[in-house]
């Protein structure tokens, strides 16, 4: 670890010449951003392709399964 920041210090790691650092995030923000913010996609597309397939598995269901019926 101690090399690690000697090595760090020796080629300098400061930022670029004419970079700005923004506000920083807030924890809640950053929750949001990393978690909420997927999730609430991943969910948003789950139920659009529920909804979208959810009709034709009621259309072509018949009283013989797969499992139980061998043609």
């Amino acid at each position: 670890m101690i090399q690690l920041i000697q090595a760090a210090t020796k080629f300098n790691m400061a930022p670029e010449d004419g970079t700005v650092a923004g506000e920083s995030l807030s924890a809640a923000q950053t929750a949001l951003y990393f978690v909420g913010v997927p999730v609430g996609l991943f969910l948003l597309i789950s139920v659009i392709v529920y909804a979208t397939t959810g009709e034709s598995k009621e259309k072509t269901e018949s009283k013989d399964s797969v499992l139980t019926h061998i043609e």
